[in-house]
């Protein structure tokens, strides 16, 4: 159940934006992510019109969520239980709206450029109580999702669940993707790490956006009916 726990909190956590360009990006794009002392991780991203895949292995399970934002929802996906369910987003996401540029960070568009794996790059200051990170975000990739935790932290990193990191936020309903974040704390110590190793543009299969073969539709209880002082008919 804590597995499952997580999983919900990455399918309400990944509206960091909610907006796709016409000609968005199609194919996968991998990221490596360390954080603090952790070990590194891959993040792999896999978009196609208004869907998203995120698959990861953290903590010995195997983690996947599929986004339709066209439906709103999200599909979790339960390998080890060979299972599958389904998440409205239409709350979450109307929720991501009425707080976006609601962020307290310090936000600066340097005006540098680099160029990652074939990518031009913009660099990004976000600054947040000493604590300060760079990002360097491409264009013609899709929107990024956000990844549900807080400087690494929550579902992929170990730690507590938490609010998406003011870098991600900063991208809220911006567009672009970041293939290169670093954020160092106020001692300026790195504490967080997000880069792509790999893109992959290319027609992606519509099996990878729907539950697999063989998983069953997993329904949440209805803990209302559980209540003994609910009254009944």
């Amino acid at each position: 159940m804590n597995l499952l726990l997580r999983l919900l909190t990455v399918g309400t956590l990944l509206t960091a934006s909610v907006s796709f360009a016409a000609d968005a990006f199609q194919g996968k794009v991998s990221l490596a992510i360390t954080s603090g002392k952790g070990k590194a991780q891959t993040l792999n991203y896999s978009i196609k019109d208004q869907r998203l895949r995120m698959d990861m292995d953290a903590e010995g399970h195997s983690m996947s969520t599929i986004m339709d934002m066209a439906k709103l929802e999200v599909l979790m996906l339960m390998p080890e239980q060979q299972m599958y369910m389904v998440v409205p987003l239409k709350k979450p996401v109307e929720k991501v709206m009425e707080k976006q540029g609601e962020s307290t960070a310090d936000i600066e568009v340097t005006g540098k450029t680099d160029t990652i794996l074939g990518y031009k790059c913009n660099q990004i200051l976000v600054k947040d109580k000493g604590t300060v990170t760079e990002m360097w975000v491409a264009e013609g990739l899709g929107t990024f999702m956000g990844m549900g935790n807080k400087g690494g932290g929550g579902p992929f990193g170990g730690g507590k669940p938490a609010a998406a990191a003011k870098w991600e936020e900063a991208l809220k309903g911006k567009g672009g993707f970041p293939l290169r974040v670093i954020t160092t704390d106020a001692k300026s110590k790195e504490s967080f790490r997000m880069e792509a190793t790999k893109i992959e543009p290319g027609t992606l299969p519509e099996a990878l956006f729907v539950p697999p073969a063989g998983y069953s539709k997993f329904q949440m209880p209805n803990f209302g009916d559980l209540n003994p002082f609910k009254k009944r008919e």
